[in-house]
């Protein structure tokens, strides 16, 4: 793995001039070649903050999810905490927020992937990342605006060849990845692989007596055609994964410091230091979280006397949905339900403790103090789904790199079809209904409901100018013009109406 921010450099853009200097390497070093410029390169020629990870790296340190690689990235961070389509990640500060786009770029092998959950998959034959840090908008457009994470993954090889691996360890947990790779005709080379991946978690739900806190299990086949000719080759790639997990299983640590006044039990811990909390998970809903991904991309590149010509399409379709207790609890919504009502009874009736500092005073839920994902059926439930499918385009042309000025334009199209929904049901004892509207007197009925529909149309063109006015210094002008026309539709029904949450107090 390489950090580098090398090469004196002048940045211009259409507002700012911008001078940045940075230390030189202090040894000769292996050259490592990088795309973070929309061509290849030297990272010591691309005067930017840029991490590379390189296969004999990624194999020694295990590399195979995104976890695995952010860990290795220094300013970098990941939040998984949700669901396995919904990462944020954190570059520099700047970080994505749930059900919404990512902040970064993700180009896997030459091809920018638009569906967030695109990114929190296994990797496992991979060639080498990049990870730049700051706004790359000029090239990488849309949602760039912490930076980019490029991965380079195998291409199918020329002879026969292929790799397998395995491993087990404890609370069930298996792994398993492999591919085969070669030739099937004159100038077409085959590649397909496989991973899967199950674990029964490592923590224990206290309430349900069951391990389906973290459990996981997800797999994914890949196959990839590839085409050279003498000056130009074709790139074809398909990918079908499914994931089968646990979701959203929060366990709360509480910051309420006026209640450590009231001698309550435990009272010390209303303001404890979340780093000593002693967490416990206790919810009386099994959290479940599917995904299904289907992607298919292709890629042209060709060398001429005046450049490079690479363009791509790709078409991507990844449903994602969840399930989950709610959070309710904290607030009293459901106080008045008559299910909410029976189990803080039965519960208390049975002699079982809450996690502290939750404290069931007596067997109504009124004048108790819960926290959210209780054992009780007063948090109600929640179920979320996320599907989105898009069609995307590239073309540019790029000049030689092997001179002094180099230039590259190109344009992009894309088209988004996403719809999200967030559903507040009411918790009856039967589990949670995986439907975003659930009508009054039916089992698990919708007491809240966010349910939007976006489609989406993105244009741009693009262009960068380079010149090398020394070995040292170099000035760079990137401009881009992006136009986004966006329709969001409320799929909400407009008879639907609460049973018992009422912020305004007027009973509606």
């Amino acid at each position: 793995m390489n950090t580098f921010r090398l090469k004196t450099t002048l940045l211009v853009s259409a507002s700012a001039l911008v001078v940045a200097s940075a230390a030189l390497a202090q040894s000769p070093i292996e050259e490592i070649i990088v795309t973070a410029r929309q061509r290849a390169e030297s990272i010591t020629d691309v005067p930017a903050s840029i991490t590379a990870i390189t296969m004999d790296t990624l194999e020694r340190a295990g590399v195979s999810r995104a976890h695995d690689f952010i860990a290795l990235t220094p300013g970098v961070t990941l939040v998984d905490t949700a669901e396995v389509g919904d990462t944020q990640v954190n570059i520099r500060g700047i970080n994505g927020a749930r059900d919404a786009e990512n902040s970064f770029a993700l180009i896997i092998d030459g091809v920018l992937m638009t569906n967030p959950a695109a990114f929190n998959r296994e990797y496992s034959d991979l060639a080498q990342i990049e990870i730049l840090k700051g706004p790359q908008g000029a090239l990488y457009g849309r949602n760039a605006a912490a930076g980019a994470i490029i991965i380079s993954t195998l291409k199918p090889s020329d002879t026969f060849q292929g790799k397998f691996k395995a491993s087990f360890a404890q609370d069930k947990t298996y792994t398993a990845a492999g591919y085969i790779s070669g030739p099937v005709a004159d100038n077409l080379y085959a590649k397909l692989s496989a991973d899967y991946r199950k674990t029964d978690g490592f923590f224990r739900n206290q309430f349900l007596n069951q391990k389906n806190v973290d459990d996981f299990k997800g797999y994914n086949f890949n196959g990839r055609l590839l085409w050279e000719g003498e000056n130009s080759e074709f790139d074809i790639k398909a990918r079908y994964g499914e994931v089968h997990a646990a979701s959203i299983t929060f366990n709360a640590a509480f910051n309420l410091p006026a209640f450590t006044q009231f001698g309550l039990p435990n009272g010390a811990l209303f303001d404890e230091n979340v780093n000593d909390h002693q967490f416990t998970f206790e919810n009386n809903i099994d959290p479940d979280n599917d995904q299904k991904a289907f992607e298919v991309s292709a890629k042209y590149e060709g060398e001429f006397s005046a450049g490079t010509l690479t363009a791509w399409v790709l078409y991507s379709d990844i449903k994602n949905d969840l399930t989950a207790d709610g959070t309710s609890g904290a607030f009293g919504f459901f106080n008045a339900d008559s299910f909410c009502q029976t189990s803080t009874a039965a519960i208390f009736n049975s002699g079982y403790t809450l996690a502290p500092p939750q404290i069931l005073f007596s067997g109504s839920p009124d004048g108790n103090i819960l926290g959210p994902y209780t054992s009780t059926g007063c948090d109600g439930t929640q179920y979320q789904e996320r599907f989105q499918n898009d069609i995307s385009a590239e073309i540019r042309f790029a000049s030689p790199g092997d001179q002094d000025m180099r230039w590259l334009v190109g344009a992009y199209a894309l088209d988004i079809n996403r719809r999200v929904g967030v559903n507040t049901g009411i918790d009856q004892g039967n589990g949670v209904v995986q439907e975003l509207f659930v009508p009054a007197g039916s089992n698990n009925p919708t007491e809240q409901l966010v349910h939007d529909k976006y489609d989406s149309q993105v244009f741009a063109v693009f262009g960068q100018l380079q010149y090398d006015f020394t070995p040292e210094l170099e000035g760079s002008l990137a401009l881009r013009y992006d136009r986004e026309r966006r329709k969001v539709k409320s799929l909400v029904p407009t008879a639907a109406r609460t049973q018992y949450i009422d912020f305004s107090n007027d009973g509606v």
